[in-house]
């Protein structure tokens, strides 16, 4: 009778994470770090995040500085045990706005400003971030974590990417500042808003100096949606997800080129996706995003340890040799005009 195959174990493999902003939909990113953070023979590599995405990837940073994988988790949960608190009476208040065919606040926010109607700014998470966050590891050069983030500078329109040498938590503030809900932050004399309008998030500072690696994307914003957007919440809800989602094609499509024609490239890209997850549907219903409380940010990180869980029974053991995402078909075929029937420019003789 023959005996069962023993599973040998598996060596520790570098991993880069790309985190996503997308409000309260990075509560599933928490899960995903959760339940990475786990697998011993999984190391966290460098992180780039935007938005929620950046303050996921500083909180984890930061505790795996000050206490390992149970630090970074511990730091986590407590960012996002914070956010709740600091949320629950806002979100009290406004509850009868958000019932079904009363969506008053979401759909007047288009027409007002947050100078108007956000005196207090991003105090309340600036405050949160003072708690969870060292600036002093994020911006160790030497860090085992490093860390990358990316805003918009308003005046000029260009991303600017905060890395080791010059993160802080205005920066973290600023990939964060969502336009309509809060004033825009100042660094270095410039102002900035949610990084995900430029890039979400920014990947080349997971691959610069190293074409031999493994990326995790953890995507928060739909690639597609089936139905056209009437509300006023739902179409600039839209308009948002249509700047990330083709921030982000570029993105790959640089990575993609690289890999074809640089030589020993081997950049594998992995991605696991919320819009893809069995709660995905209504998780990335426009006002969840915005939606701010303890019920939905345990979900969301229970639908995202789901997800890791899943996600490494089936790819683990691939990680260090191949992608589990085929990038051309996901994501560059689709957006190629020349594949939706555009013609191309005739070529001069």
């Amino acid at each position: 009778m023959n005996e069962p195959r023993k599973r040998l174990p598996r060596s520790a493999t570098t991993l880069n994470i790309a985190l996503q902003g997308g409000g309260t939909h990075g509560a599933f990113t928490w899960g995903v770090l959760d339940r990475l953070l786990e697998d011993e023979h999984i190391h966290i590599g460098r992180i780039t995040g935007t938005s929620a995405g950046a303050l996921n990837g500083a909180a984890l940073a930061t505790g795996m500085a000050r206490g390992g994988r149970a630090g970074a988790r511990q730091h986590l949960a407590s960012l996002w045990e914070q956010v709740a608190q600091a949320g629950a009476l806002m979100t009290f208040f406004s509850l009868p706005l958000r019932k079904p065919g009363m969506g008053v606040w979401d759909d007047a926010m288009p027409l007002l400003s947050p100078w108007q109607t956000n005196p207090m700014g991003m105090a309340p998470l600036r405050h949160i971030l003072h708690t969870v966050v060292d600036e002093a590891v994020l911006r160790d050069a030497d860090a085992a974590t490093p860390l990358f983030v990316n805003a918009l500078n308003v005046r000029t329109g260009a991303p600017r990417v905060f890395g080791p040498a010059d993160i802080t938590i205005e920066a973290l503030l600023a990939s964060a500042c969502a336009p309509l809900s809060y004033q825009a932050v100042q660094v270095d004399g410039e102002a900035y808003w949610d990084g995900s309008y430029a890039a979400n998030p920014c990947l080349w500072p997971l691959y610069e100096g190293q074409l031999d690696t493994d990326i995790l994307l953890v995507e928060l914003t739909p690639l597609q949606r089936a139905e056209v957007p009437l509300s006023a919440k739902n179409i600039l809800n839209r308009i948002n997800e249509v700047a990330s989602v083709n921030g982000l094609v570029a993105e790959l499509r640089a990575l993609d080129a690289i890999n074809r024609h640089a030589a020993g490239a081997d950049i594998r890209m992995h991605v696991l996706s919320l819009p893809d997850q069995a709660a995905g549907v209504l998780a990335t219903e426009a006002s969840i995003k915005r939606t701010v409380g303890r019920v939905v940010f345990e979900m969301l990180r229970q639908e995202g340890r789901r997800a890791c869980e899943d996600w490494l029974g089936a790819h683990a053991r691939h990680l260090g040799h191949r992608a589990s995402v085929d990038v051309a078909t996901r994501y560059l075929a689709p957006f190629e005009p020349f594949a939706q029937g555009v013609p191309a420019l005739a070529t001069q003789g």
